[in-house]
């Protein structure tokens, strides 16, 4: 490993000596409720910019469609010729539920045995705050070499149907850069386990099967379909008979992730046969799969139910809006900002993680789907099962290595 040079040590200790200025601002965050549904980001923008004001930084934009759908926007501009790199972290949560299942206030983070706890510690409230102290690291390092600009975008909509946030930059607004960082949470088993080139794509579907609806005291005496156990036999019909095509992907050998019974529903009361029944699933795509490929995979699996069960009537659908499809992506690992991601890693962490893909979807598919801007979907602290879940809590010490990575990132990748 290549010893630091003085501006990066310099970086590394401003971190060091900012860790609770980094804490104290990923606690407001998380005291400033943005969860969605049903999705308001502009209490926990404002916050974001009157920290970043704070901070010296002056070129601050709050932008949405509406006022309440609110994306935060900080140009930092070194005045010297060079790429954009844009910066990004979302400012919405999933819903703090079931509350009865929180050990702590969700919206009173507290530090315990080296933990933040609170609703979006994780995901992704303190990697937006690592974001903020990385960018204001480099700064403060290096500002009178480093060429070109520096786009943060703490974006709205993230959880919920992505309309009002990245795709709105991107779309609406034509944001563009020349490489963009996500900090989502990127270790499932253990911190920093990949370094992920692969954002897998959202496939949403929608099963219902129609029974016949009637009193329950003469099921046994007539020809009935109960509704609740037809979709019982296409759940698990499916488990063992949908097989999706998908190319050869290395960095994702495992192909896609199907989640039958995402939600589920069935039967209207006591005494009444059930009358129909409906689930979603939910499928994580990998780069080279389409969505017709996909109906064309589901449409040949219900086809073998009908056979087996003629009586069942079925159908499905792709659900309406962006879930119903959303394009994997996959950055080349040769781009300069894989390049700068794994050397700042390798000087934070010891090693660069290896390169892998990112489980769930991110904002990757409207920066680099729609945008055509080079993405990394996901590399920041934390732990993926802490996440949409209650007790959401994040190891400090990882914020601040994410802080000091995504620091050596921009002096390496803006430093001319």
């Amino acid at each position: 490993m290549a010893r630091l040079s003085t501006t990066q040590s310099r970086a590394l200790s401003f971190v060091d000596t900012h860790q609770e200025a980094l804490v104290s601002f990923a606690s407001k965050l998380i005291a400033t409720p943005s969860y969605n549904p049903p999705g308001d980001e502009y209490r926990v923008a404002q916050v974001a910019a009157e920290h970043l004001h704070a901070l010296g930084f002056a070129d601050i934009r709050i932008v949405g469609p509406s006022s309440e759908r609110a994306n935060l926007l900080c140009r930092y501009v070194t005045g010297r010729p060079g790429p954009t790199l844009l910066l990004n972290g979302h400012l919405d949560t999933k819903p703090a539920e079931p509350r009865d299942a929180w050990e702590t206030d969700p919206f009173q983070p507290v530090v315990k045995a080296g933990r933040l706890y609170g609703l979006g510690a994780a995901d992704m409230k303190g990697p937006d705050a690592a974001l903020v102290y990385g960018l204001l690291a480099a700064v403060e390092a290096d500002a009178g070499n480093l060429c070109g600009q520096v786009l943060l975008v703490l974006s709205a909509d993230e959880e919920g149907q992505a309309t009002d946030g990245a795709r709105y930059l991107v779309q609406e607004m034509g944001v563009r850069a020349d490489a963009a960082l996500i900090a989502e949470p990127c270790g499932v088993r253990e911190p920093w386990e990949s370094l992920p080139l692969i954002s897998r794509g959202f496939c949403g579907m929608r099963f219902c099967v129609k029974g016949t609806q009637t009193h329950s005291s003469i099921s046994d005496r007539l020809p009935v379909v109960n509704a609740s156990l037809a979709v019982s036999r296409l759940l698990l019909f499916l488990e063992e008979n949908l097989h999706l095509t998908y190319p050869a992907t290395p960095l994702c050998s495992n192909g896609p992730t199907v989640n039958l019974g995402t939600t589920l529903k069935a039967g209207q009361a006591l005494a009444i046969v059930s009358g129909d029944a409906e689930f979603t699933v939910d499928v994580r795509t990998v780069p080279g799969m389409c969505q017709a490929q996909v109906a064309t995979d589901v449409d040949r699996a219900v086809a073998a139910f009908r056979e087996a069960y003629p009586n069942v009537p079925v159908s499905w659908e792709f659900v309406p809006g962006t879930l119903a499809w959303t394009q994997p992506t996959q950055i080349n690992p040769s781009e300069p900002l894989v390049g700068a991601v794994q050397r700042a890693a390798e000087r934070v962490l010891g090693h660069a993680p290896p390169l892998g893909y990112f489980p769930g979807g991110t904002d990757a598919i409207w920066w680099q789907g729609a945008g055509k801007i080079p993405t990394i979907p996901g590399f920041g602290p934390g732990l993926l099962p802490n996440c949409h879940r209650p007790n959401e809590s994040i190891a400090v010490a990882e914020i601040v290595q994410a802080a000091k990575i995504y620091a050596l990132t921009i002096l390496d990748y803006l430093g001319g």
